[in-house]
């Protein structure tokens, strides 16, 4: 039962949940994966830092073409071409097989327009749906339900990798993660549509900063968010597997952290109050940087790496979930926020990507500097520590927006 105060989730909002579990589910069972095998079929570590960066790339101008070509349709139609075109992804890497090593710029060019049609379908439709007294709630439950086919997926695709010979096993893998993205595309049926995109000339976004107070510091969060981003995807995954050799336990290792994620969002969905973001942002990048340390000790054992797992998937959902608010409580005070609510989306992940390729580029230089695994433990460590200035950032602009609202009241009074 609810606590008093923290409503339960709509009808709508509990479909929008379960899509979301389904396609997170799909990406669970195979995108830990996707990593390996890109390293595994061309051998290099450059490899993964271009096919994460021109995906990162790719993902940018994808949002302004989704905001254009689907601007008379709702978010649920371009969230839905995102699915199709993820199962795509996965059937395109079952087609090459081995000679995918040719392809990794258009493998991550591909996976990007895939990836960006799905996420800007995503958080329009989060924003559309989700009432804002249900936004910590929602993100929490979220968390806690994808976190559970966190557990389940990378076991069972780390079992069927390591059991089968050469590239069957992932291939194997990513067949069945198409067939999960193709369920869940029926499942998206089942979603409200909301309104469409509107007409909104889409060059605003690059000024939003100027016509809404406090936006601009919202985007600079994002862009310092984005760099921790970059590197989670890459971090814990690839360092188990270059210590160990075994996607066995690259599955064991994603487990574990999907289950530590989960017992951090639950607890975050139910004690975390708007009043205690501040306090839980601060704790999750303690956490995250104190697990970062363990990294450096990952010569002397894999299992400092699994300790790193353990501690940052706990830690990050107090510093995410609440982190998630940030601009959604900037956006809302816009009186015009279902007018621009696409060029502010816009916005948004134009500043994440922003985040994501600067801390992509500066991998890429490192590894052409020194090719060698410490340099993602360094770039994990330094975007952790970068946090800090968000969580900073997130008390300062949640304090001025309370102070706007009671000038209001007070001038409405």
């Amino acid at each position: 039962m609810a606590k008093t105060g923290t409503p339960g989730l709509s009808p709508a909002t509990r479909w929008l949940v379960l899509t979301f579990a389904g396609s997170t589910t799909g990406s669970a069972i195979a995108s830990t994966f996707v990593n390996l095998f890109i390293f595994v079929v061309s051998g290099h570590l450059a490899a993964l830092a271009l096919f994460n960066g021109v995906y990162f790339f790719s993902l940018t101008f994808v949002f302004y073409l989704t905001g254009y070509l689907f601007r008379q349709s709702s978010p649920l139609v371009p969230y839905r071409w995102g699915l199709v075109m993820t199962a795509s992804f996965y059937g395109g890497l079952l087609f090459l097989m081995h000679r995918a090593a040719h392809y990794i710029a258009w493998l991550g060019l591909f996976q990007g327009i895939s990836q960006g049609f799905f996420w800007f379908g995503a958080n329009l439709m989060t924003f559309d749906t989700v009432p804002s007294d249900q936004r910590i709630r929602f993100y929490g439950i979220n968390a806690a339900v994808g976190s559970v086919a966190g557990i389940v997926g990378p076991l069972m695709g780390g079992a069927v990798v390591g059991l089968l010979p050469g590239l069957v096993g992932y291939l194997m893998v990513f067949a069945i993660a198409l067939a999960v993205y193709a369920m869940t595309f029926g499942v998206s049926f089942s979603v409200p549509p909301g309104p469409p995109l509107g007409r909104e000339r889409l060059s605003l976004s690059f000024s939003l900063h100027r016509l809404v107070p406090l936006w601009k510091e919202a985007m600079e969060t994002l862009m310092v968010r984005g760099t921790r981003e970059a590197m989670s995807g890459l971090a814990g995954v690839f360092l188990v597997y270059i210590a160990t050799r075994s996607a066995w336990l690259v599955g064991v290792y994603s487990s574990i952290s999907a289950l530590m994620r989960m017992a951090g969002a639950l607890w975050v969905s139910r004690t975390v109050t708007p009043p205690l973001r501040p306090r839980s942002m601060w704790m999750g990048v303690a956490g995250m940087t104190g697990g970062a340390l363990f990294l450096l000790l990952m010569r002397v054992s894999w299992i400092w790496v699994f300790l790193y797992g353990v501690v940052q998937s706990f830690s990050m959902p107090w510093f995410t979930i609440p982190n998630e608010a940030i601009p959604l409580d900037v956006m809302d005070r816009d009186p015009a926020v279902r007018e621009r609510r696409v060029i502010f989306m816009l916005s948004r992940e134009m500043s994440l990507n922003a985040g994501r390729l600067a801390s992509m580029g500066i991998l890429m230089g490192l590894y052409a500097w020194h090719n060698s695994p410490d340099m993602l433990v360094v770039m994990v460590l330094a975007s952790s520590l970068a946090q800090g200035w968000v969580a900073w950032m997130g008390r300062r602009i949640w304090g001025q927006l309370r102070s706007q609202k009671s000038v209001t009241q007070l001038s409405g009074s």
